[in-house]
């Protein structure tokens, strides 16, 4: 018999493991350190404010506001100095990958340029005005920084971006490439150019006369109208699990993979058939080797708006079964905004944290739960419960769908951040 070639040949070894071992978020809740932000969102604090730009309700500002690769580099250095705070032996940059993301460049500096050629100012602008509205310049930017000649990539996958970066991480360090990858995502979009086209389409929050912007994002509610938009970033330090225990390093959690596809409905509206994206809820849990059963929180997407909250419910109803019922779920941007290319990722890192606290963060303003959004939604307090698995969820404008899993790394494991050093 004529043996199978090596492509169609079962793999009989398990790749190795990814665990998170570094951890910057910097959102309006705080950062670029992880601990203030967490804290914030814990306690149930919203950053959602009036917005100065006229005609638009509120937003969630991160600070240094402008800027998004200096919000991304200050970032990662808090992540890369979380993770090897004092480093027994050099590691090796050609070993260290970049994967992070942008949904877009940097859309101040696209507006600066633009303006610089309509008032037709003398002289040109400078020599990293134009690369810095790519897409890549950030992850550029932080191989740059720390030097590291591995892998250096920059998806963009509209909302899922962070989320995907991540997974793309992940699979650099299953398949050998690299040791140790920075992934995460950043955003800083608070322009009117941008803010016009989200109004256009309808998805923006509405305030009623006198409310507070903090009142106005209602994820899984039925008086929810849209989002408003925040700025910030994460990055994650994912490393080998071999290599992270060999210098000692103890871990927030297991990385433990997931999926990701495209529905291939419409560029702006998700198919309303639940199906796809239950599909691959089914999958990310497989490929991460988790039980239903062993599934505690689910982090969502949930944006606040008509279609998506009840389509994300319905999906996780058709994935899990009656495991659903057992699932504490939350909702993050009533706290920090609609962070876009960023949201995956520093709800991923969030995520990081509940399992590592074994506390759930609360999904605030979720005053009358829409029937069709009938699972745990946590609503207004967080609580405390032992997390040994937790999903992500990311959805992306385009059709773009992502789905990554978490699990409780092995003893030993992290501090929480109410326990003593």
């Amino acid at each position: 018999m004529t043996p199978d070639p090596p492509s169609l040949r079962l793999r009989t070894s398990r790749p190795p493991r990814v665990v998170i071992t570094g951890v910057g978020i910097w959102t309006a809740l705080g950062g670029p350190d992880q601990e203030g932000g967490w804290r914030g969102l814990k306690a149930g604090r919203s950053a959602l404010a009036h917005l100065s730009i006229p005609g638009y309700a509120g937003a969630a500002i991160a600070a240094p506001r402008g800027r998004a690769v200096s919000l991304a580099e200050a970032t990662a250095t808090a992540a890369y100095l979380d993770a090897f705070p004092t480093p027994s032996k050099p590691i090796d940059a050609e070993r260290v990958g970049v994967v992070f993301g942008m949904s877009k460049g940097e859309i101040s500096r696209l507006a600066a340029l633009h303006e610089h050629l309509r008032s037709g100012t003398e002289g040109r602008p400078g020599l990293d005005d134009w690369p810095s509205t790519w897409p890549n310049c950030a992850a550029s930017a932080l191989a740059r920084l720390g030097s590291f000649r591995g892998p250096c990539l920059s998806p963009v996958a509209a909302c899922a971006t962070g989320l995907v970066a991540a997974l793309q991480g992940g699979d650099l360090i299953r398949r050998g490439a690299c040791d140790v990858v920075l992934t995460g995502a950043v955003d800083a979009s608070l322009d009117p150019f941008l803010l016009g086209a989200f109004r256009k389409m309808g998805v923006l929050a509405r305030l009623s006369e006198g409310e507070h912007p903090r009142r106005a994002v209602r994820p899984w509610d039925k008086g929810r109208s849209g989002f408003l938009v925040g700025e910030g970033a994460a990055v994650l330090v994912l490393e080998r699990e071999d290599h992270a225990r060999a210098r000692g390093a103890i871990p927030y959690c297991e990385f433990a993979g997931g999926a990701f596809e495209g529905d291939a409905y419409h560029l702006t509206t998700l198919n309303p058939d639940p199906s796809n994206l239950a599909g691959l809820i089914g999958r990310a849990l497989k490929y991460a080797d988790v039980d239903l059963s062993a599934l505690d929180h689910v982090n969502v997407h949930g944006t606040a708006t008509r279609g998506n909250d009840p389509l994300e419910c319905r999906a996780l109803r058709l994935a899990l079964g009656t495991a659903a019922d057992g699932v504490s779920c939350s909702a993050n941007k009533a706290q920090i905004g609609h962070l876009l290319g960023a949201a995956g990722a520093v709800e991923l890192a969030f995520t990081a944290l509940a399992v590592r606290d074994g506390f759930v963060p609360p999904t605030m303003n979720l005053d009358d739960p829409d029937p069709a959004c009938d699972l745990d939604g946590t609503p207004h307090v967080g609580r405390a419960r032992p997390i040994r698995a937790a999903l992500k969820l990311s959805i992306g404008f385009g059709g773009h769908l992502a789905a990554a899993v978490l699990r409780q790394a092995d003893s030993p494991r992290r501090p929480t951040l109410d326990t003593p050093a």
